[in-house]
């Protein structure tokens, strides 16, 4: 009986290889032969899953923004208004091992980002997405009364997802200084003047 393979759970792998290797040695270390080597499959068995190192890079930046979201669907899950906005901002910022993997993750990828249309289109699209939300979560709060400032909605978003990927940045470059307790005491201080 041939033996059954499942494809979604290998590609699952080689990403999970990606991103280790990235954590290790940085983005331009990462070469096919070490990814297999990192995956457990032979140099050369990754085309099978994957057409070429660049696929294989796209669709590690595209999980890690994919995995944030599952998070913040399930941290979320029935909240509403500036509690549901507080959920998703904590989910994007790296507060633990997981989290902080995905910011070095996606920091690597920021500069190839800038000369790569497809890894740009993804960025976009993840921050788009994250916009969209967070406005939603906003004009939700503000029906519900949670909210009574007159500063606008875009502005807010703004000023969250420019301390957001601060966060990220300074996790992995200043970690002792950048402690989960001070990115969540400033996040607070960025919400707390939004309450009536």
């Amino acid at each position: 009986m041939p033996k059954i393979v499942d494809h979604d759970a290998r590609r699952r792998e080689i990403i999970e290889a990606v991103w280790a290797l990235i954590a290790r040695r940085g983005l331009d270390a990462v070469t096919m032969r070490d990814l297999a080597a990192e995956a457990g499959y032979a140099n050369g068995a990754l085309a099978g899953y994957f057409r070429n190192k660049d696929e294989i890079l796209l669709a590690a930046f595209q999980h890690a923004f994919e995995s944030t979201n599952v998070r913040a669907r399930e941290s979320i899950g029935d909240a509403t208004g500036l509690a549901a906005l507080r959920l998703l901002c904590l989910e994007i910022m790296p507060l633990d091992d997981v989290r902080l993997m995905e910011a070095r993750v996606v920091i690597a990828f920021w500069d190839h980002a800038v000369h790569d249309t497809r890894m740009a289109e993804v960025h976009e699209s993840a921050i788009a997405s994250w916009r969209e939300q967070m406005r939603a979560f906003l004009q939700q709060g503000r029906r519900q009364g949670d909210i009574g400032t007159s500063t606008p909605d875009d502005e807010i978003v703004d000023t969250l997802l420019a301390a957001l990927m601060g966060f990220q940045i300074n996790a992995v470059l200043l970690p002792h200084t950048t402690t989960p307790r001070r990115q969540e005491a400033v996040l607070d201080g960025l919400l707390r003047p939004l309450r009536p």
